[in-house]
């Protein structure tokens, strides 16, 4: 007759407990950055879609884009403008961060322009991950060169997504300044070969 097993002696107990830590400690590592690739994709899904949204608007109004504030009640932020052009106020908010509207529009070149102006729309920088609201460049208007996107930690593996003003929407690695805490973009994101200070490398 077989005698029925009584359960786990406490050695076998801790080889099982120590099995499970090992699994999780390779595992959770995997699992997390799993979900932050999975967050950062989300969130380069919200900034093709707001750019789309950005240049709808552009052919609804001559041309021009959207500015970064204007004087109109209930739509006086740009994202305000593409709302309809969206209607979907999740789409304004990067999955990987707890700001309501994580992203930055090109405040001094950019801003109410005419799409004409726009010489290089695969390389201008038209919205991307941000402090705030205001994606703005240091050349030569006073701003911290780290202004944009001044965000500690990178919110998607040591980089940031951006949209561009043709539409496309890619992640980067800031390759601008450094000031000992946040990073920046390189001046010629913001208007390549503008000028002096937007030179390309």
């Amino acid at each position: 007759m077989l005698r029925q097993r009584k359960g786990f002696t406490l050695i076998e107990l801790l080889v099982v407990i120590a099995i499970i830590a090992i699994l999780a400690a390779i595992l959770f590592p995997v699992f997390a950055r799993a979900r932050a690739k999975a967050e950062q994709t989300s969130c380069l899904s919200n900034l093709k879609q707001l750019g789309l949204a950005a240049l709808a608007y552009c052919q609804d109004y001559d041309q021009k884009l959207i500015t970064y504030r204007t004087r109109v009640p209930g739509h006086d932020m740009w994202y305000l403008n593409i709302e309809p052009y969206v209607k979907n106020r999740q789409i304004f908010k990067c999955p990987s961060r707890e700001t309501t509207w994580s992203y930055g529009i090109n405040y001094h070149h950019g801003c109410g322009w005419n799409l004409s102006r726009v010489k290089y729309p695969a390389e201008h920088l038209l919205l991307c991950d941000n402090q705030n609201q205001l994606a703005s460049c240091s050349a030569p208007h006073g701003f911290s060169p780290t202004y944009t996107p001044h965000l500690d930690p990178l919110p998607h593996n040591e980089g940031i997504n951006v949209c561009y003003f043709d539409g496309h929407a890619k992640w980067m690695k800031p390759d601008g300044e450094f000031d000992g805490t946040y990073y920046g973009l390189a001046a010629w994101h913001y208007w390549p070969n503008g000028d002096a200070d937007h030179m390309k490398p």
